[in-house]
C-alpha cells in the first residue's frame, strides 16, 4: 500500500464515524432516560408497598438543585424528624448528567422548580398525586405522573401541563 491508499482508507473511516457517531449519542441518551424512569417507578411502587406493610409514611423527596432523589419515613405526619432510609432500593439516586429534573407539580397543583419537592406514601395504600417533568440534553421532554391510588408511574413523551388541559 501507498501512502496514498492509506490516507483515503483513513479518511473513508472518518466520514463513516463522523456519521455515525451523533446516532450513538442518540442511543445513549434514551438509554439513560429509560433508566432513569424506570428507577423512579421502580422506587415509587416500592415505596407504595412500604408504606402499607411498615405502617409509616414514606416520603421521596426530589432535591431540585443536586438533580437527586432520596427517601425518608416517619412514624405519623406529626413527627418533626424524617429519618433517612438506605438500602439497596432506597438509597440517594442521582440523575445521569443528560437527564435532570424540569420542575414537580404537587398535589395542590403548584408548580416546584427549584428547592426540594416531596411526594408522600401513606400506610393506607395512598399517594399524593405528583407529576414529575423531565428533560434531557437533547431538549426531548418526559412527564411521569404518580397515581395516587395504585402507586403507579405513568410517563408520556413531552411536556403534558394539568392547567392547560
Amino acid at each position: 500500500m501507498t501512502m496514498v491508499e492509506l490516507g483515503m482508507v483513513i479518511l473513508v473511516l472518518g466520514i463513516v464515524m463522523a456519521l455515525t457517531m451523533p446516532r450513538f449519542g442518540g442511543v445513549f441518551e434514551r438509554y439513560e432516560t429509560r433508566r432513569t424512569v424506570n428507577v423512579v417507578r421502580g422506587t415509587v411502587r416500592y415505596l407504595h408497598a412500604q408504606a402499607a406493610f411498615k405502617k409509616r409514611i414514606f416520603y421521596l423527596v426530589f432535591d431540585l438543585e443536586r438533580q437527586s432523589m432520596a427517601v425518608c419515613s416517619k412514624a405519623q405526619e406529626q413527627d418533626s424528624a424524617c429519618i433517612r432510609e438506605y438500602g439497596r432500593e432506597l438509597r440517594e439516586y442521582v440523575f445521569p448528567a443528560g437527564v435532570h429534573i424540569l420542575d414537580i407539580v404537587d398535589p395542590l397543583g403548584q408548580k416546584i422548580s427549584e428547592g426540594e419537592a416531596v411526594t408522600r406514601f401513606f400506610p393506607v395504600g395512598i399517594a399524593d398525586p405528583s407529576i414529575i417533568h423531565l428533560g434531557t440534553d437533547s431538549g426531548r421532554k418526559i412527564t411521569l405522573t404518580i397515581e395516587p391510588l395504585s402507586g403507579r408511574v405513568k410517563d408520556w413523551d413531552g411536556y403534558l401541563d394539568p392547567r392547560s388541559g
